[in-house]
């Protein structure tokens, strides 16, 4: 057989010192050889470690026999460094003569490696390589060739090295897993992920490109048409959260959405941003519906959805456009058409929620793959009113969500987490940490008493106080800020409260104990406190005067009209204008449009909109109009 150095690498260590034995010592070697390491010689994956480490890491010696010394060839460019003496010596193996080379006195990093080369064939030399007393590889030279120019070399080891850098990008990017930070608490509540986007995020491309490519799925212009808030300065919406997901900057949801609304005292004030308070503007099932007419579209392709983010002048980097048009519109549409058809099953047999409200349960019952077509009529409507978020320390222990269904804050958290796409696997947990750390002594505004745009009556609230008091503070306690109370907090059964049912029934038994199956791989946050309940839990008051419209399905606009029978309750009015009735206490309800903005007639007398109950003797509905007055005035004071 040829001596060479591909039949070198195919021959077993066996095999190799035998042939380093019968070879004489040869003529010295001189010049610039090529080399190839053999660490496990004999083996396929030695072969793949003999090219790596050609590439990458050593590609020969460079001798200059007159001097007696040698460099190394090393990186992907082949630079000459690590310096050794040739000298000949005894072999380690048979104690016959070889040439040796020696690192002890010309290399810090290499002083313990010995090498010991014979030639085998004319210009062919086999090597041994030693650190200290132990062998621990081979080595071949090869001088019988013409070595090609050094441009080209470099030029070849350039790509290879573009490739490496190309590919630790890549790999680099597919794993990156950023979100958007905020130095603030108040900005990381507004626009901090929960981790929502890792799974079911928007490539933040798409989120931009949709309103203006798919103009006539919305009431009006842009995304504000469907109520979400935009501060100057910032081109997502409140509780709209970033992360870069794999290379691809991608948004979705989060708490803010929610639960950060706005109020105007007057029609031609500013809007003030509360946080905390309920989105009172914001219509999340027209969203929802706005995502799935762009996904059942003609023109929601890879082809046409990047053709337009062109014409837009949205801008994305080479990658990205290829994952979008290849891979991201593709799954992007799937999932959309399957959330769609899911989701569907249930907001097409109720009632419209319209703005500041939502179905809270039966979008987990999809999620969770409940076969809803199938589900009782009695668990249709689950539509209920957005809810004020201030002051959970306080609450710790109380009966949670409107119907009291968990006690525990951590649970509530999370369940309301799983809304946003927070599954247990993506959940951001710091950042979630982080949210509740802020909330646990959020305040709500004060009623802005000294205001020469609200009405307040001082020596009014002073007698309403004590009529609040005997009616009031038992089941909602003392103050907007001392909850103090028989029954704060506790379950009132739905007999006595008498209001709406059917957010009510739609919460079952079997949903609770699937929420309860959350979490089960990880044990410290395992869900266990999610129940079925019989009635709605009682509410603390603080910042009442911003959660208008009131009960939990928002049927009732002010708290003056929830003083009254429900005879005497407006059968239908107007949500989603923030003007603030001071009055009344609530937002103005009579107004119909402002500007092009149409607003959502809310009708009492369909499913999941009574405006029923809370009514009696018990609960203040009989007494005089100006006992009533004075309760509702000194309610201001929360």
């Amino acid at each position: 057989m040829t001596l060479n150095q591909r039949s070198l690498s195919a021959k077993c260590p066996e095999e190799l010192d035998a042939l380093f034995r019968d070879s004489a010592l040869g003529a010295a070697p001189d010049g610039e050889g090529t080399g190839a390491a053999m660490l496990c010689p004999g083996t396929w994956h030695g072969r793949f470690l003999t090219f790596l480490i050609r590439v990458f890491i050593w590609q020969g010696k460079v001798v200059n026999r007159s001097e007696g010394t040698l460099k190394n060839r090393v990186s992907p460019f082949g630079f000459r460094d690590i310096k050794a003496n040739v000298v000949e010596g005894p072999s380690r193996l048979d104690g016959k003569p070889c040439y040796i080379l020696d690192y002890s006195k010309t290399s810090l990093i290499a002083r313990a490696v010995r090498d010991e080369v014979r030639e085998i064939a004319p210009g062919l030399y086999l090597g041994l390589v030693f650190i200290r007393k132990w062998r621990v590889g081979y080595f071949s030279l090869r001088y019988n060739y013409e070595a090609p120019p050094r441009l080209a070399r470099r030029v070849m080891a350039a790509t290879l090295a573009a490739i490496l850098v190309i590919t630790v990008y890549l790999l680099v990017r597919i794993n990156r897993d950023q979100a958007v930070g905020y130095e603030s608490a108040e900005d990381h509540f507004k626009y901090g992920s929960t981790g929502g986007e890792r799974k079911s995020g928007i490539p933040l491309a798409i989120w931009h490109l949709l309103p203006k490519m798919f103009p006539e799925y919305l009431p009006g212009e842009g995304l504000r048409s469907l109520g979400f808030l935009y501060e100057n300065g910032k081109d997502l919406p409140i509780g709209v959260s970033q992360r870069n997901v794999r290379g691809i900057e991608t948004v979705f949801l989060n708490c803010a959405v929610c639960h950060v609304g706005t109020v105007r005292l007057a029609p031609d004030q500013p809007r003030q941003v509360v946080l905390g308070m309920p989105a009172n503007a914001l219509d999340l099932e027209k969203f929802e519906r706005f995502l799935f007419a762009c996904a059942t579209d003609e023109r929601f392709t890879g082809e046409r959805i990047m053709a337009e983010l062109e014409r837009q002048g949205i801008e994305e980097d080479f990658i990205n456009r290829l994952l979008l048009r290849y891979v991201g519109v593709s799954l992007m549409r799937d999932r959309l058409l399957m959330l769609r058809q899911r989701f569907l099953s249930f907001l097409d047999r109720e009632p419209e929620a319209g703005p500041g409200r939502v179905d809270t349960f039966n979008s987990p019952k999809v999620l969770m793959n409940f076969p809803m077509k199938d589900l009782p009529e009695r668990e249709w409507v689950g539509n209920c009113d957005l809810t004020s978020i201030w002051l959970q320390r306080p609450r710790r222990g109380m009966q949670l969500h409107w119907d009291g269904n968990n006690t525990r804050t951590e649970e509530r958290n999370r369940s309301a987490a799983f809304g946003t796409g927070a599954f247990p696997t993506t959940l951001d947990r710091d950042a979630m940490n982080r949210i509740v750390a802020w909330l646990e002594d959020a305040e709500p505004p004060r009623f802005p008493q000294e205001s020469p745009l609200v009405s307040f009556d001082k020596a009014l609230a002073k007698r309403g106080q004590p009529l609040y008091m005997q009616y009031c503070s038992r089941c909602h306690g003392n103050t907007g800020r001392d909850f103090s109370g028989e029954l704060v907090g506790m379950v009132t059964p739905i007999q006595e409260i008498g209001t709406d049912p059917h957010r009510l029934d739609s919460y079952t038994a079997i949903l609770a104990a699937n929420q309860n199956s959350l979490y089960a791989g990880y044990p410290d946050e395992r869900f266990r406190h999610f129940r079925k309940t019989f009635g709605y839990a009682n509410q603390p008051l603080d910042g009442i005067w911003l959660r208008a419209p009131y009960l939990h399905n928002g049927s009732v606009p002010t708290l003056r009209d929830l003083m009254e029978p429900a005879s005497r309750r407006p059968e239908s009015f107007f949500r989603g204008y923030d003007v603030f009735d001071s009055k009344r206490v609530g937002f103005v309800s009579s107004v119909q449009r402002e500007g092009d903005r149409e607003f959502f007639s809310f009708d009492t007398k369909l499913k999941g909109n009574g405006n029923q109950g809370h009514e009696g003797p018990e609960y203040g509905t009989e007494l005089s109009s100006r006992d009533k007055d004075a309760i509702v005035e000194y309610m201001k004071t929360f």
